[in-house]
């Protein structure tokens, strides 16, 4: 079966089951229109959906998804996409917390991490390389600091680090500061492991991740 008949036969499995099991709720977001209270960036390759991840309903997430779940720093050029759903979910839907959540075995933090991405030629195209410098601190750091450590151990200390970055970077955005200090909003880092379904999220006062029991 090709890619799009498997997507076509899972389509329909949908439609008999999930969708008339949420019917009433999809309903009464389209009457109502959706509020969600959470708005999740996170990595566009990451395994399992927040919303099964979470065990969410439709309409309580406003998910973007991007190369390495980044955040760039606030009129980055290149970045306006990014810049705009944040701003939509800040200023216009008012979302109560943002969650930046990076994942275990993330293929755009190893693209980051490899030798192509610091390659002067032959390596990324422009607009890939532009992407993940947003998080070429992270990966500056790691290097100097765990260069005796094995590449697995040294991408996993990246992915934590370009959580922080994001967070750093976030967290500088006028509108999003602004309704920090009105208690209006939360930011908070996470990271997901793919492999034990664990949840670290980072605590500022520590700069440690900490297991979410």
């Amino acid at each position: 079966m090709s890619d799009i008949g498997k997507l076509v036969s899972g389509f329909r499995v949908f439609k008999a089951t999930t969708y008339q099991k949420q019917k009433d709720i999809i309903g009464h977001l389209l009457e109502q229109g959706q509020k969600p209270s959470t708005m999740i960036i996170t990595c566009s390759d990451l395994r399992i959906p927040p919303a099964e991840i979470f065990s969410t309903n439709p309409g309580e997430l406003y998910l973007v998804a991007n190369m390495g779940g980044l955040i760039p720093k606030h009129d980055a050029e290149g970045t306006r996409g990014i810049m705009s759903a944040i701003e939509n979910a800040v200023v216009n839907i008012g979302v109560e917390t943002i969650i930046v959540m990076g994942h275990a075995r993330c293929a755009s933090i190893e693209i980051m991490m490899s030798d192509k991405f610091a390659a002067e030629k032959n390596g990324l195209s422009k607009s890939m390389k532009t992407w993940l410098s947003v998080a070429a601190e992270a990966r500056d750091a790691v290097k100097k600091e765990m260069s005796d450590k094995s590449p697995e151990e040294q991408q996993s200390s990246c992915e934590h680090e370009s959580i922080i970055v994001s967070l750093r970077n976030l967290v500088k955005y006028p509108y999003v500061a602004k309704a920090i200090s009105k208690n209006k909003l939360k930011v908070v880092g996470w990271h997901f492991n793919i492999e034990t379904g664990d949840i670290m999220a980072y605590d500022p006062a520590t700069k440690f991740f900490e297991p979410i029991s």
